[in-house]
């Protein structure tokens, strides 16, 4: 059986396309992982609307994805929309379109739901660790061990919510960063791993692993990629310290700069110094050291999901 799990995010629409391997219910074989940018949320923070332009990238890769899926026969796809569709006043009408295109329903989940997507899609082994998915309009935060959730919380802060407020202008002021900065600890302050992050101890949220484009860049710019290659990215580790002096150069350079760096996606170019300083900030927050990129995300644990309900004696397949 195939199946393909869709992401359809504020700044990327992932696929992945999983098959269940005969004889084994538990182990699902990777068949594509496809990313595109659609910059589906563009202005939605300012605005309160996805826009007809954005609409019109987000349908014509969907076409794309549409049709690798009927090549590949796939028999049944799982789509879900995250923080711009669900902010937008016209979500629901975003969503219908979307799901027009697909010929299967688009759910819009809440950032409860994406912060278990995340940590199921990324979740390897049965140490504590702390799933951090910076998006494009929100971030998810997911401790827990033993492949189960102790704290989940989606904050209000991504890599285009924070470019669009503050800082749209490369390289920005220094008012402008120290602002963009004040607004991630407000928000941070909300986490509930807050509670007992204080104590000092490590047993608080274990290891870090990110998800993302913020990550996987990152990890690509740490390692000196010419060309993105997802076997060295994923499981990379990146020391905080090397994550705050590649903050520092993505702010402290023009866009037609950053857009010369090899590792760094030209149409990511843009929004990479807002989440690079959300994770500068998030480590500082929970005095980590290190942190670890990881390839995988939400649309792998929505593909997870999908195959477990695909065998539960109450689901037809």
């Amino acid at each position: 059986m195939k199946i393909s799990a869709i992401d359809i995010g504020t700044n990327t629409l992932l696929m992945v396309i999983g098959e269940q391997i005969s004889g084994n219910s538990n182990t699902v074989r990777i068949l594509h992982d496809i990313h595109s940018i659609a910059r589906l949320g563009e202005g939605v923070d300012r605005t309160g609307i996805i826009s007809e332009t954005a609409l019109e990238r987000a349908t014509a890769i969907l076409h794309q994805y549409s049709a690798i899926c009927q090549n590949e026969g796939v028999e049944r796809i799982e789509a879900v929309a995250t923080s711009a569709v669900r902010d937008a006043v016209n979500g629901k009408e975003v969503c219908n379109k979307l799901s027009s295109v697909l010929k299967y329903t688009v759910r819009i989940i809440s950032g409860e739901e994406e912060s278990y997507y995340s940590f199921t899609g990324t979740d390897e082994s049965l140490n504590k660790k702390t799933i951090i998915d910076i998006g494009g309009g929100s971030t998810e935060y997911v401790t827990g061990i033993n492949k189960t959730i102790q704290q989940r919380k989606s904050l209000q802060i991504g890599a285009v919510r924070l470019h669009e407020r503050y800082l749209k202008a490369l390289p920005p002021s220094q008012i402008a960063i120290e602002t963009a900065r004040m607004e991630i600890r407000n928000q941070l302050s909300l986490l509930p791993q807050t509670k007992t992050l204080r104590d000092g101890s490590d047993d608080t949220i274990g290891e870090i692993i990110g998800v993302g484009g913020t990550f996987t860049t990152l990890a690509a710019i740490d390692l000196g990629l010419m060309d993105f290659d997802s076997t060295k990215v994923h499981n990379h580790t990146i020391n905080a310290q090397t994550v705050s002096k590649i903050t520092h150069y993505l702010l402290s350079n023009s866009l037609a700069s950053l857009l010369e760096n090899p590792a760094i996606h030209p149409q990511r170019a843009d929004i990479l110094p807002a989440g690079a300083l959300i994770l500068d900030e998030t480590l500082e927050f929970f005095n980590a050291i290190k942190c670890k990129a990881s390839t995988k995300g939400l649309r792998y644990g929505v593909l997870y999901d999908a195959f477990g309900r695909s065998h539960s004696p109450d689901t037809k397949s």
